[in-house]
């Protein structure tokens, strides 16, 4: 996904409140492209593509715990339970990098409605 493409994403995603930080990684987990105010380091990317390759119970970002609750080779979704610090979304892109997104624990989408989503903008 080049650079053009992301920026067209992310409007995407702002139109709907709640989105915090849009990351694009390579199939490494290394971060190519973001939108928002947070890091993510190239380790927590290989870390949270890990999870999400293996098909781990729970994934780690920003040092908070999010269970993963769906789970496949295209999609991502994840929830923080416990401390209320709200979702991690991802898609494959066409392209084949990951294109992950955080938002707030309080939004006008459900996880599993920011999940499909991000799947559309990241197949458009």
């Amino acid at each position: 996904m080049d650079q053009d493409k992301f920026n067209r994403v992310v409007d995407g995603l702002n139109e709907y409140e709640g989105v915090t930080d849009v990351y694009l990684l390579n199939d490494q987990g290394e971060v190519i492209l973001k939108s928002g105010n947070t890091e993510m380091s190239n380790e927590e990317g290989k870390a949270l593509l890990k999870a999400w390759k293996e098909k781990e119970p729970s994934l780690t970002y920003q040092n908070s715990r999010f269970a993963i609750l769906k789970n496949d080779d295209i999609q991502l979704a994840a929830k923080n339970i416990a401390g209320g610090k709200g979702n991690v979304a991802g898609s494959i892109t066409k392209e084949g990098d990951y294109l992950l997104i955080h938002t707030d624990a309080e939004t006008g989408l459900i996880l599993l409605e920011w999940s499909i989503l991000v799947n559309k903008l990241a197949w458009s």
